[in-house]
């Protein structure tokens, strides 16, 4: 008896169509499929399917928490429409995804600092080692060591949509006085375009704006935020520093009159760099760039105490119903978000379940996206 000869999937599907269907299934589905014949290896890996995914996946975005358990980096997405749609004024949520991120089960957790993602990559630090890791399939790429011998790193993550390649930009840090701290060695790594992976490495580029930074950064329409301090006599104090990802040059932007960088919270509203004071009572002030002046809108949170206590909570951001986000400033409540809709006047507490059992520094980024990019 003859066996039957194996069919294959592109003996009758075409290519364009294979890709439809995929497209459809969640990224860590997709990642195993890789294996299933070189053509579909080949679809998956190409520029137009992971165009295709990304554009899906922006049109649903999710909330990313990270944090530690038992010596393990772990990341949990909910669907930021299936939160901000649910209309009962508290509510729980259970997990829709979850992945661990452990290079090395033995490392502290504090080995860890993730940078905030960036159509569904992120980059974090472990100890000297820096990574770029898409959450959604848990993959990762470490990447070559730095040309330093400086322990003190600030690291950004960005994306230049022109040329379609994401950069890791790092900078060491240098106290030359007491009172006089300073950004050198700037250096940037790039992932993807026309650069092939066996030949990149970390470029030394030059800053000629002196600054110091001093919180994370944000990436917007091909630009990397993120807040510094400035010791130059013409600009000196807290301010924001702009890094063009594409053409990989500094521009400081002076921020209003009274605001300091340290008192604010970094986020994105409605595509555009804004700063939120931290508030105990509910009533914060959210400064919005846009085109290079700042307009300040006045926020009060209506049943404050009662949704947040005494605790100290930061806000993160809007989301693209433009509703706000607020989470924890410390450690207690770790598994709870504030949902406030200001058109609607209405704030909800929303607990998240299967992260309070053992888990520590808790991050929660806004407007992640899925992505099928494999390392």
């Amino acid at each position: 008896m003859e066996n039957n000869p194996q069919i294959r999937s592109s003996d009758y599907l075409p290519e364009d169509l294979i890709a439809q269907i995929l497209v459809k299934l969640p990224s860590k589905s997709v990642a195993k499929l890789i294996v299933v014949s070189k053509l579909w290896s080949s679809i998956i890996r190409s520029k137009s399917f992971i165009d295709l995914y990304l554009e899906r996946s922006l049109t649903r975005p999710c909330l990313l928490f990270s944090f530690h358990r038992i010596n393990r980096r772990f990341f949990h997405s909910i669907s930021q429409e299936a939160i901000s749609e649910e209309a009962t004024p508290e509510c729980s949520y259970t997990n829709t995804s979850s992945f661990p991120l452990s290079l090395d089960t033995r490392l502290p957790p504090l080995s860890y600092n993730v940078c905030t993602p960036v159509r569904g990559l992120i980059c974090c630090q472990d100890l000297d080692k820096v990574v770029v890791s898409n959450p959604s399939t848990g993959q990762f790429l470490v990447l070559p060591k730095l040309n330093t011998k400086r322990k003190q790193i600030s690291r950004f993550f960005g994306y230049d949509p022109i040329e379609d390649e994401y950069k890791v930009l790092c900078m060491t840090v240098l106290q030359v006085s007491y009172d006089y701290v300073v950004s050198e060695e700037h250096q940037v790594f790039t992932l993807g375009g026309t650069e092939k992976k066996e030949e990149a490495t970390w470029r030394m580029i030059t800053c000629k704006v002196p600054h110091c930074p001093a919180t994370q950064g944000i990436c917007i329409d091909g630009v990397v935020y993120y807040g510094a301090w400035s010791f130059n006599s013409k600009s000196k104090g807290s301010l924001i520093v702009g890094f063009d990802v594409r053409l990989e040059e500094f521009t400081l932007v002076k921020l209003p009159d009274g605001v300091e960088i340290y008192y604010s919270e970094l986020v994105n509203y409605q595509r555009k760099v804004a700063l939120a004071n931290h508030s105990y009572n509910g009533k914060f002030e959210l400064w919005v760039l846009d085109k290079q002046e700042w307009s300040k809108i006045s926020v009060m949170v209506p049943s404050w105490k009662y949704l947040f206590g005494r605790d100290l909570f930061r806000c993160r951001g809007a989301i693209s119903s433009g509703k706000f986000i607020f989470t924890p400033l410390l450690s207690a409540w770790k598994s709870v978000i504030i949902i406030y809709d200001r058109k609607e006047e209405i704030a909800r507490r929303v607990e998240i379940e299967g992260m309070e059992d053992r888990a520590h520094h808790m991050k929660v980024f806004l407007d992640h996206v899925e992505c099928p990019i494999l390392f």
